[in-house]
């Protein structure tokens, strides 16, 4: 099975520490995903050039649109989305890195319910269809407060 592990941190900061923990776990540095993937220091809004860029780095992550919606808004909030890519045998050691440090991470049910309201934003290119096998769908059994997990059928491909 393939798997897609994700979790909101407040600072970049510390979305560079998960990053670097990942690879020093082995984890190649095309199935880690940090969006944005740079410090940019405050909040994003539909007018930032940058705007249309991490809305479609996270539609290419193929996650559920409610649990998008959720990253979105996020991002355009100031935070940072980490998403690794795992198969089963490495998910319970990528989710005890992604674990760390817990202060930093956001409560993503909490985060679902701040977020409820924000629209959906549909990637830049409405023309371009996703392979069903490729569109995540949330595990229950390997989801937490501070992380999601997701199953597809086929693996994303490296960056």
């Amino acid at each position: 099975m393939n798997r897609n592990v994700t979790a909101i941190y407040r600072t970049h900061a510390v979305a560079e520490l998960v990053r670097q923990e990942l690879e020093a776990e082995g984890v190649s540095s095309g199935h880690i995903h940090v969006i944005p993937d740079h410090d940019r220091g405050v909040g994003v809004d539909a007018t930032d050039s940058d705007h249309t860029r991490y809305n479609d780095a996270i539609h290419d992550l193929h996650l559920p649109d409610a649990d998008a919606r959720t990253y979105q808004a996020s991002v355009r909030n100031g935070d940072y989305v980490v998403s690794v890519n795992a198969g089963d045998d490495r998910i319970e050691r990528i989710q005890a890195i992604m674990r760390r440090p817990e202060a930093e991470a956001h409560n993503l049910d909490a985060r679902d319910e701040e977020f409820r309201d924000y629209d959906f934003l549909a990637p830049s290119d409405t023309t371009r269809t996703v392979d069903p096998a490729l569109r995540g769908e949330r595990d229950p059994a390997y989801t937490n407060a501070d992380m999601r997990s997701y199953r597809r059928t086929s693996p994303l491909r490296d960056n």
